[in-house]
């Protein structure tokens, strides 16, 4: 009897947990559909499972109407107006230029933002407090529908502007990257 007790309790505690997940996932969904334009800096760590090594880039990226955007790196630079993208890489002086193809599982800038957000079941994973600001932890994970590059991720959310300061994704070889 107390080990039913103890099951049905977790059954509703991830109940509530994955529906205030939802909640929070749709108010950042919210968020981001009203922005414009959005500019921010960042540190892009990557860890490459199968070699272990690390890599860490930093760079600054502009976003406007959620489609167009520009990344600048120290060794790059990447411009699209959301059917064509730029690609400058500043040690060879190389430009590439190429279209923007929806289903090529490359992944994009504002993907991160503005897509996969919608296409991901949330998990509230826990509550921090940064700084003195409530941080919400969610978990993501693709819809049945939704094949790609990215198996999983997490966001590290503002509570208070629904902003997200942190991206973590697992990719389909099992390396990790963060913003």
């Amino acid at each position: 009897m107390m080990f039913r007790m103890t099951i049905l309790l977790v059954f509703l505690a991830s109940a509530f947990a994955d529906e205030s997940a939802s909640k929070v996932l749709k108010k950042i969904v919210k968020k981001y559909d009203k922005i414009e334009n959005f500019t921010a800096e960042f540190i892009h760590t990557e860890y490459f499972k199968l070699t272990g090594s690390k890599n860490e880039t930093t760079g600054k990226i502009y976003i406007k109407d959620g489609v167009k955007y520009r990344l600048v790196t120290e060794d790059q630079e990447i411009v699209t107006n959301g059917k064509i993208v730029w690609t400058y890489t500043s040690f060879n002086n190389q430009l590439l230029i190429d279209e923007v193809k929806e289903r090529d599982g490359s992944l994009l800038p504002r993907d991160l933002l503005y897509k996969y957000p919608k296409e991901y079941y949330a998990i509230l994973l826990e509550d921090l407090k940064i700084d003195n600001e409530k941080i919400y932890v969610l978990k993501l994970d693709p819809k049945e529908n939704v094949h790609g590059f990215i198996q999983s991720m997490k966001l590290w959310v503002n509570a208070k502007s629904y902003i997200i300061s942190k991206i973590e994704y697992t990719d389909y070889k099992n390396n990790i990257s963060s913003f």
